[in-house]
This record gives C-alpha cells, sequence and structure tokens, in this order.
C-alpha cells in the first residue's frame, strides 16, 4: 500500500469513527505568562504575519517546502529587510502556508463561477494559528492543565477541567485577543453527553424590541448590554492621543478589551438562550428583515442586544421553522383569526369579535407556532391562556437566572407578570 493509499484509508476510518460523535470547541486561556514568555508569543504571531505576507507578495513561493523557510523579506519603509524565522515549528509554518492555498482556492472558484475577485491582500495582523496534529503541532497534560505547543514549550491554562478525558481530540487553534491568548481546542465527545430531555415538541418566537423575545409558553425575556461609561471615557481618551504615540497604545488596548468584555457578556447570553431552546424539538420564529430594524428609532437597543445575531445562531445550530415575514401574525387574533391594525403603541390585543384580551407579543409568537408548523386553532396547546409548566420554570431558573442582564417575565393575562 501506498503511502497515499494509507493516508485515504486513515481519512476514511476517522470518518466512520466520527458518524456517531459530536464535534465541541473548548476555549483554554494561557495563563501565568513570564515577560520572556509572553514575547515569545508575540514574536509567533509577528513571524506568521510575515510568513503569510511573503507568500502572498509572490504566490509561486507556496509550493516551497516549508522546511526550507529559513528567513524572509519584509518591506520596511522603501527597502526590504531579512528576518529570520526564529520560533515558528515545521507544523505552524505549513499551517500558515495552508491558509494562504485555501485562500487561493477559495478565490478560484468564486472565479469560475463568474465572479469578479481581485488578489489576496497582505494582513497587517495575524491572530490565529492553526495547530492541526495532535501529540505533534501541540499536547495535553491533563494532570498538570497544562498544554504544549511546537516550538515554544509547555503552558500552563484555564480550562481543562470541561474536556471530557473519553473525547477524541482532533486539533486546536492558537488565538490572540485584547484579553491575552488562548488555546480552542477542538473535540469529538459521545453523543451521551448532549442528551437531554425534550420540554415540548415544538416553540414559536417572536423578536421585538420592547421584548427582545416572547415565546409561545408565555415566556418573555428581555436582555441588552449597552455601552458602558468607560467604554466612552476611552473612546474620548484615544481621540485626543497622538497618532503613533505609546499612551494611544495603552488606550488602544483598554478599548479594545472593554469591547471584548461587552461581547463576550452579549454572547454569554445568546448560548444561555440556546441551551433553554435545545430543551424543545423545533423552534418556529418570523423571518424579521432585522438589518431594517438597525435603521429605525430602536436601531441601537436592537444592536446592544445582538438580535440578528442570535437569530443566525438560532438558524444554525438548532432545528427551526422560519415563517414568510409578511405574515400579519401581530395583528391577527391568535384565537379567532380576526385581524385588526395596531399601532407600535399598542402593547395589548384587544378581539373585537371573540373578546380575547392578550399580549400582543405573545399573540404573535402563538400564530407564528400555529403558521409555522401548519396548524389550526384547536391543535395548538394552550392558546387562551399560554402558561409555563413548573418544568420549564425550573429550566428558565436554571439556564438564565444566573445571568443578571436577562430580564424574565410569564405574561398570563394582558401582559401581567406572574414569574
Amino acid at each position: 500500500m501506498t503511502k497515499a493509499e494509507k493516508i485515504r484509508q486513515a481519512i476514511k476510518e476517522t470518518k466512520e469513527r466520527r458518524k456517531n460523535l459530536r464535534p465541541v470547541v473548548y476555549q483554554l486561556k494561557i495563563q501565568n505568562l513570564s515577560k520572556v514568555r509572553e514575547e515569545k508569543l508575540n514574536r509567533v504571531f509577528l513571524e506568521a504575519k510575515w510568513l503569510y505576507n511573503w507568500f502572498v507578495a509572490d504566490i509561486s513561493r507556496v509550493n516551497i517546502p516549508t522546511k526550507e523557510i529559513k528567513e524572509v523579506e519584509i518591506k520596511v519603509g522603501d527597502t526590504f529587510e531579512k528576518r529570520e524565522i526564529k520560533l515558528l515549528g515545521s507544523q505552524l509554518k505549513q499551517a500558515v502556508q495552508e491558509r494562504v492555498k485555501n485562500n487561493l482556492r477559495v478565490l478560484k472558484g468564486l472565479k469560475e463561477k463568474g465572479y469578479k475577485v481581485g488578489k489576496l491582500k497582505f494582513k497587517k495582523v495575524v491572530s490565529s494559528i492553526n495547530l492541526k496534529q495532535y501529540k505533534v503541532s501541540f499536547d495535553i497534560d491533563f494532570e498538570r492543565n497544562r498544554v504544549r505547543i511546537q516550538g515554544l514549550g509547555w503552558f500552563r491554562v484555564l480550562g481543562l477541567h470541561q474536556v471530557p478525558r473519553d473525547c477524541e481530540i482532533a486539533n486546536a487553534q492558537l488565538i490572540k485577543k485584547p484579553s491575552g491568548y488562548y488555546v480552542y481546542l477542538t473535540c469529538y465527545v459521545k453523543r451521551e453527553h448532549f442528551e437531554r430531555e425534550k420540554v415540548r415538541e415544538a416553540v414559536g418566537v417572536d423578536f421585538g424590541v420592547a421584548n427582545k423575545l416572547t415565546l409561545s409558553n408565555g415566556l418573555s425575556v428581555d436582555f441588552e448590554v449597552k455601552e458602558s461609561e468607560r467604554l466612552k471615557r476611552l473612546q474620548k481618551e484615544l481621540a485626543r492621543k497622538k497618532k503613533g504615540s505609546k499612551n494611544r497604545e495603552k488606550v488602544l488596548r483598554k478599548l479594545q478589551r472593554e469591547y471584548e468584555r461587552l461581547t463576550n457578556i452579549r454572547r454569554d447570553i445568546h448560548n444561555k438562550l440556546l441551551a433553554l431552546f435545545r430543551h424543545y424539538g423545533v423552534v418556529v420564529y418570523q423571518d424579521d428583515n432585522i438589518k431594517a430594524w438597525h435603521e429605525g428609532w430602536f436601531g441601537s437597543q436592537v444592536q446592544h442586544a445582538g438580535i440578528g445575531m442570535l437569530k443566525a445562531r438560532l438558524r444554525n445550530n438548532l432545528a427551526t421553522i422560519p415563517v414568510e415575514r409578511f405574515e400579519a401574525t401581530t395583528q391577527e387574533c391568535c384565537v379567532c383569526g380576526w385581524k385588526q391594525k395596531l399601532s407600535l403603541s399598542q402593547r395589548v390585543y384587544h378581539c373585537p369579535v371573540c373578546g380575547s384580551v392578550i399580549d400582543r407579543d405573545l399573540n404573535a409568537a402563538i400564530n407564528i407556532l400555529k403558521k409555522g408548523l401548519d396548524l389550526s386553532q384547536n391543535q395548538v396547546v394552550g392558546v387562551g391562556r399560554p402558561e409555563l409548566t413548573p418544568v420549564e420554570r425550573e429550566l428558565v431558573v436554571k439556564i438564565l437566572g444566573s445571568n443578571p442582564y436577562i430580564k424574565t417575565t410569564a405574561l398570563v393575562e394582558a401582559g401581567s407578570p406572574h414569574f
């Protein structure tokens, strides 16, 4: 058997083995860094940038074996200077080379489809390096909470406790962020780890501004991560600093860390909401044009909540059914089907035909569920008085209760709180 046949056979066996496994990415933070080791990590990302730009400057260089690349030329002002590649290991060099090849392959595919494409641009910053082979480009010591990176040695990390010992480790990424250095570890975990009891078969979700999410079971969720006072102050400080100065760089790093902190808070909210939705078999939502909401009166509230990102993650990670955006889910009575127009200030739906009184967002969520599943009125459980079950109440408290930015309300009648 030739080497190529052995590789194909190994890939086939790996795919077959991973059919019953689920890929999960774990974030490990590198900690307890000395100045010398931090300078080494900085140097690695700098060398990765030099190597990437060296490939982009002359595309024919991507075919050069990486073991032969000991130094590269970089442009400094109007001249070119040589820089030695000291810390990038052989597999880390290959990872940079493969990134350039993949980018070229994508451009070629777009060009063949008739798109106008340019050429690869030089990078000002490289903030991630692929560690593609376990035990070679990186290794893990679970007992001592350490990760070894090729050419750099062992680093103490925070977060290894969350990685199951029986998982299959595939690859990793070395990431540079304003808050520090991270290793993103990709593992294949048995699906039994993620089994959970389904509360109901389906739930309808209405996106909004006053209440960011309203579920057809009567749960209303509001959340918003506004710009902090610290962020505004740092933005003013940055505007006053002279470009290119050391003080400006210090303020910029502080500003980046504050942006990252707010992003992490928003991501944590989205993660908790997705964890709640995973307890339902199907999530039905209306395919609203969130981008148009950004241009309206309440654009800042929509952006601070990240509704568009939440909707995308919902669509990409869970079993969902979208409802056409032009369906009159707010105007239609969920009990009898009567339609009437409502202004934005009218938060309660009063039906003149059947006499039902219900919160407008809850009414829309029930209609979304009904239209998404193509159900008649009698087939939707609890439409007259939607109510959270004890199991759902326990889940809401358990999953959403730990985040102070999330406010939950149970809509029983006409928007009255009972939660």
